[in-house]
This record gives C-alpha cells, sequence and structure tokens, in this order.
C-alpha cells in the first residue's frame, strides 16, 4: 500500500504534476481548460491513481500554489531579514521570473494573480493586522485596508505585465517603478499636475 510519504507515492505526484505543468504551460491552457483524462494520459496513470492524490484539477493547482506560496514565503522572508523589504520585494519578481512560463498562463484566471500576492503575505499577517488596524486620520474607515488592497492588487498587475512583455525589466526596475508609484513621481500626481 502506498502511505503518503513513501518514494512511489511521491513519484508518481511528481509525475501528476509534471503532466499538469507540461497541459498548462506546453498548450498554453488555463487551469480551467484541464481534465484530469489529459493528465492522467501524460502521465501514465489511471483515473483512480490520480483521485488518490488529488480531488480533482482544481485541488491539484491549489496544492501546487500553496507549494510554491510556501517555497516562495521562506525566499522572501530570508531576504527581507537580510536585506530589508527592497530586498523582499525584489525577491517576489525574481521568484516568479524563475517560474515565468507557469505564472504567464496562471494569472490568465484573474483571482489567481491575487491569490498569489495573498499566499506571499501569509507570513507577515500580524504585521498586516497592526498596520490596517491603523487609522491614519483622515476619516476614512478602514482606509489602511484600502491601501493594502490597492498595493496587492497593483503588484499583481505589475507582475502579469512583466511577465507577458517578456520580462525584461530586472527585478531592481520594477522595484523602482513600483517606489515612483509610491512617490512624488506617481502617475496619479502626474496626472494630477497636468490637469
Amino acid at each position: 500500500m502506498n502511505k503518503p510519504n513513501n518514494k512511489r507515492s511521491r513519484d508518481t505526484d511528481e509525475a501528476i504534476i509534471r503532466a499538469a505543468f507540461e497541459v498548462m504551460v506546453g498548450e498554453g491552457k488555463p487551469v480551467s481548460k484541464i481534465t484530469v483524462r489529459e493528465i492522467c494520459e501524460l502521465a501514465g496513470i489511471n483515473r483512480s491513481t490520480f483521485y488518490a492524490h488529488y480531488l480533482d484539477v482544481y485541488d491539484l493547482f491549489e496544492k501546487v500554489e500553496r507549494h510554491m506560496a510556501e517555497e516562495f514565503a521562506e525566499s522572501f522572508l530570508g531576504h527581507f531579514h537580510s536585506g530589508g523589504i527592497q530586498a523582499a520585494l525584489e525577491s517576489v519578481f525574481a521568484f516568479v521570473g524563475s517560474y515565468a512560463d507557469f505564472y504567464k498562463i496562471y494569472f490568465k484566471e484573474v483571482s489567481h494573480a491575487a491569490n498569489i500576492i495573498s499566499c506571499m503575505m501569509g507570513p507577515f499577517q500580524e504585521q498586516i493586522e497592526k498596520l490596517i488596524s491603523q487609522d491614519p486620520g483622515h476619516g476614512v474607515e478602514d482606509e489602511m485596508l484600502y491601501h493594502l488592497t490597492f498595493f496587492t492588487a497593483g503588484v499583481a498587475a505589475m507582475l502579469n505585465h512583466w511577465l507577458h512583455t517578456g520580462c525584461k525589466e530586472t527585478p531592481s526596475q520594477l522595484f523602482d517603478v513600483l517606489l515612483r508609484e509610491y512617490g512624488p513621481h506617481s502617475l496619479l500626481r502626474t496626472w494630477l499636475l497636468a490637469g
């Protein structure tokens, strides 16, 4: 019998994931269009073996997403502790860039980009809760939550655009763009001054 952590089970799991990625990246299919049958044929397994590991295709990609987010979080925290927020944010761009083919297709389904950012922020949940509970004193209830929502959606959109334009900029250049967006040269300030 295959126990969840034995080598045979891990090898099968790896074959399933590899096949799913091959369908996704090789054929450019979004998760919603990938079938269990396709994955099983490529992995050389039967459907019952697939279902012994995953509930469905969405469960497979959710677990892969969680695994990648955990791998990322470890890297992100290391960079944060050694180089601060700039190094940590640059590591976000570098990590996504190293899996560009996967994320380019994965981000086609809009909610996935936001999910990735949420997973990346997981290790900082306590600090984030403190931050959003602060009142900046402008009379807008939950204002910090608006800022956090704007920031995470903005980073997700930046990543999506970067992936779909060939990842030409370096992680450092992307950080500089992000920094300018929150400084005196932001697009909104430019529009306000032009109007």
